[in-house]
Parts: structure tokens; sequence; C-alpha cells
């Protein structure tokens, strides 16, 4: 443990002694930012957990990488504590992969209520599937959108 990182590395330890299968990575990435990549089985059970245990109530954000050559979207779950003062300046980026194909995710809608409208962007642009999500509908397109969702990479490269 590094001196300047011990509250992130004290985190991660908690993390991976209480889910040791299911953290499949967990980095500090600089001070007050930390990256955690879960089993998506599991990443309702880990984000009770940020909430309850570890006081990381507070949603900045949801994102997802299409990332196409790996066949999979990557979700990221951006997290901070507001109800705990010693650790309102760091940062948690929760990470799921799920399958390109068939990218379904569980909602956390239920945990954090702020994630709705993040997720729904996420449902539009990428075209994944919240399971559990209460209004799945569009949110920034118009409602005569028929094309693919539009963050998605559907690059072709030409082949020689």
């Amino acid at each position: 443990m590094s001196l300047s990182h011990e509250r992130e590395d004290n985190l991660i330890k908690t993390l991976k002694e209480n889910f040791p299968t299911d953290i499949k990575d967990a980095t500090v990435m600089r001070r007050s930012r930390i990256n955690v990549t879960v089993a998506p089985e599991k990443i309702l059970d880990i984000a009770l957990f940020l909430r309850d245990k570890l006081g990381f109530d507070h949603p900045t954000g949801v994102s997802a990488v299409d990332y196409n050559r790996e066949s999979r979207f990557e979700i990221v779950y951006h997290l901070a504590s507001i109800a705990n003062p010693a650790q309102r300046d760091i940062l948690i980026n929760l990470k799921e992969s799920v399958p390109r194909n068939t990218p379904k995710a569980t909602s956390l809608v239920r945990i954090w209520p702020g994630v709705e409208n993040f997720e729904r962007e996420s449902i539009e642009m990428f075209g994944l599937q919240f399971e559990g999500h209460p209004r799945p509908e569009k949110l920034f397109l118009n409602d005569n959108w028929d094309g693919p969702p539009p963050m998605r990479k559907e690059v072709r490269f030409p082949t020689d």
C-alpha cells in the first residue's frame, strides 16, 4: 500500500475481502480515482454494498463504451459520497462488461434513483437494455428515429 493512496487502497481491500471472486479488477488510477470492474451478475450486490456499507450514495453519471473489436460494451457508473465527508473527493468508476450481441445489464435505478436518465441515454445511444429499468423510453432522439443507436461503432474498415 502506498501512503499517498491509503484511503483508495483500503476501499479496494474492503471490496476484495467482501467479494473475492466477483471483483475482476480494481486499481487506483490516481489520488481519489478508483476503477473497479465487476462480474455483471454481481453488480447489484456490489452496488448495494458500495451504497450501504461504504457510503457511495451519489451517482454522478453513467457512461457506456463500445469496444466493437472486442464484441462488448462496458458500462461505467461514476459514484461519489455525499454522506461521508472524509471521502467526498473520491470517485469510484464501477464497471461491468456485457456482450455486444446481447447487451443486457441490470438496472441500478433501485439502488441509485439518480441513474435513471443516465441509463436511458445508454439505452438510446448504444442499444443497451437495462433489466428492471422503470422507463426505458427515448430521452433525446426524435420519436420517429428508426436508425441504429447513434453511438455504436459500426465502422467497416476496407480490406486489401
